[in-house]
């Protein structure tokens, strides 16, 4: 491992924990004690025994950086979220197929377009993710043969956030209502942007769950403003 200074050693540190980061920016946390908490890891940067003292300075540096540089992408965060609004669609499947699987699937696109009230497919680099209505799933079945889905997860929910077009340009958003969902201990099986609407896929007994968070979350940012 490359040997740092204390003061990057530090800032590596702390972006590894986003917990502790986000306490450091807010001002909420006792110096002496996150110094003394991360001062292993940053020796381990370092490559040789540091102070407490250097950690803490480091720590304080690095903090005021954080509170300037995140002073107006949070108010800009928080204005976008309080225009937002939240759309739930229950009884979904997510199925992962195999490139000559889509292939033999896309005459039939349209047609399930038409009869879907969700459907939505995103390209990896060697699959194919569909998020589509759960009675359109026997049809895909017969449509890729039995050896085109790799992967199928059934009993989704997609919460749908849609945004003003701000969002587009705004970095920390989606960060916020990922770490928003994590927190409540909950899996996002898959995440989608559609231009302004971004879409979270869930398991169906987290939906009310994540889809409850998000909008206590807006209706609080909301009445702020």
């Amino acid at each position: 491992m490359e040997s740092l200074s204390v003061a990057e050693a530090t800032r590596r540190v702390m972006n590894s924990h986003v917990s502790l980061l986000d306490a450091l920016r807010l001002g909420v946390v006792n110096y002496s004690s996150l110094a003394e908490y991360i001062k292993p890891e940053v020796e381990t940067y370092v490559g040789r025994k540091v102070s407490l003292d250097a950690v803490k300075m480091a720590l304080i540096r690095f903090a005021d950086e954080l509170s300037e540089a995140y002073e107006c992408v949070e108010e800009r965060v928080s204005d976008i979220l309080a225009r937002s609004v939240l759309e739930l669609k229950n009884d979904l499947a997510v199925a992962v197929l195999r490139p000559d699987a889509f292939i033999r699937l896309l005459p039939k696109l349209p047609e399930f377009m038409e009869r879907a009230r969700l459907i939505q497919v995103t390209q990896g680099t060697d699959t194919f993710t569909l998020v589509l209505d759960l009675n359109l799933l026997e049809d895909l079945k017969v449509a890729v043969g039995g050896r085109g889905i790799i992967e199928l997860v059934e009993d989704q929910s997609c919460i749908i956030l849609i945004s003003p077009r701000e969002i587009i340009e705004t970095p920390g958003v989606i960060s916020y209502i990922t770490h928003l969902i994590a927190s409540k201990g909950i899996n996002i099986t898959q995440i989608v942007s559609c231009h302004t609407d971004t879409m979270f896929i869930v398991n169906r007994g987290d939906a009310l769950k994540t889809y409850s968070a998000i909008e206590s979350q807006i209706l609080m940012l909301r009445k702020t403003k």
